[in-house]
């Protein structure tokens, strides 16, 4: 046998060695998974038994409502129009749904009232799934998860219970989580421009991802990517501008949902006002006072080394729990997160650790979702973090740094 032939043998054997360690690898990782995933199977029956009953009057009618009114030229953000459209639709409630959203998401609402309200809400939770699984394995690339095992990615999403509660509620929130996983896919390919209009649909509910937006905007300074800022601003001022010139009393109509907003108590706030008194709508805004101060503190350790791949996650669990208004559904925004807690937990092997604790969070939404409770739904916000930090604590090697520090 000639050198060649030998020096090929041994290069086939070494793959083939390497090929059998990478299965190998696969197949303990597989095993050791095995045991979080059956944990988290009554989540995934949950949420198949959401999918499989009829869809609710609840948060969807508010988008149709609204559309149907806006392109009347009739007050798209109106208690009584909304009431009066929920009652021809079935709603059996006192209160009235009203559309909170700001005025360039009445371009989004009133393709679907071209539709009848059944065809327009199916259409609606199937464009909702497409986008959800879609972001999920884009999140899972864009973050460096391993091709091999991008089926955690969709696992995390089939077991979620804030996807299940927002799919099924009709919620816009994964047209936000789009608009924000094509904020990094952008950013990652340096176009800059096609990331500042993303930001738009992020900006459907702002005060989900107020932090993440202040973010955006005092890294573009640095970086002097002027052309993010200019084409966000330019895609607000358009579509805000269309919707005034289509009726003109809208950004009046969208001023008096203020005291709407305010007046609903809900996450940390709705539980601080909950504990002292719902009269003292202050308190509603005291953890997003807190969670502006700890970004402070964030953005001056991090700046100079910003990257959106290490501290989006964080500051987007903080951007969502410290908001002055979000529920246990408006978490679906928070997949990028859990994406990326889902990667270390698979570089480092940790699942039954991690799944516990994945499980207990879950559990804590559940009972929110349950019981409506605003107490339950702001410690399901703050376990979130607390997750955060228990898997950083769990992957960080000895002597060695986490994989990104807090």
């Amino acid at each position: 046998m000639s050198m060649e032939q030998g020096s090929a043998a041994s290069s086939i054997a070494e793959t083939e060695t390497v090929s059998a360690e990478v299965r190998g690898q696969g197949q303990r990782g597989w095993r050791s998974a095995l045991l979080p995933l059956v944990m988290c199977l009554p989540f995934f029956v949950r949420r198949v038994n959401l999918l499989r009953t009829p869809l609710p009057l609840h948060d969807f009618v508010t988008y149709w409502a609204a559309g149907k009114l806006f392109l009347a030229g009739q007050n798209p953000y109106s208690a009584t129009g909304m009431l009066a459209i929920e009652r021809m639709l079935g709603w059996p409630y006192r209160e009235t749904l009203v559309m909170l959203n700001p005025p360039w998401a009445l371009w989004l609402v009133a393709p679907l009232a071209l539709l009848p309200f059944h065809t327009a809400h199916v259409l609606w939770l199937a464009v909702s799934l497409a986008l959800e699984a879609v972001c999920a394995l884009a999140l899972w690339r864009y973050f460096g998860g391993e091709p091999s095992q991008r089926w955690i990615a969709l696992v995390v999403l089939a077991t979620y219970l804030p996807a299940a509660s927002a799919e099924h509620m009709g919620q816009i929130t994964p047209v936000i989580l789009c608009g924000l996983t094509g904020f990094l896919l952008a950013v990652n390919r340096e176009r800059y421009a096609l990331a500042g209009v993303c930001l738009l649909l992020c900006g459907l509910k702002p005060n989900l991802v107020y932090l993440v937006l202040l973010a955006v905007l005092l890294w573009a300074v640095e970086q002097r990517h002027w052309k993010v800022l200019a084409a966000a601003a330019l895609a607000a001022a358009a579509t805000t501008l269309a919707a005034i010139g289509f009726n003109r009393g809208v950004m009046g109509y969208f001023h008096d949902t203020v005291n709407a907003a305010v007046q609903t108590p809900c996450g940390v706030g709705g539980a601080l006002r909950a504990i002292f008194g719902v009269q003292h709508v202050w308190l509603q805004f005291v953890p997003c006072v807190v969670g502006v101060a700890w970004f402070a503190g964030y953005w001056l350790r991090h700046h100079r080394a910003w990257q959106w791949q290490e501290r989006l996650p964080l500051l987007l669990l903080v951007s969502i729990g410290s908001a002055p208004y979000f529920w246990s559904h408006d978490f679906l925004v928070a997949i990028p997160a859990v994406i990326w807690l889902a990667i270390q937990v698979a570089r480092a092997r940790i699942w039954v650790m991690a799944g516990a604790a994945y499980l207990l969070v879950q559990v804590v939404i559940m009972s929110a979702d349950n019981g409506n409770s605003k107490v339950w739904m702001a410690l399901a916000s703050l376990l979130w973090i607390a997750l955060y930090g228990l898997v950083l604590y769990l992957c960080k090697p000895p002597g060695g740094s986490a994989p990104a520090e807090v």
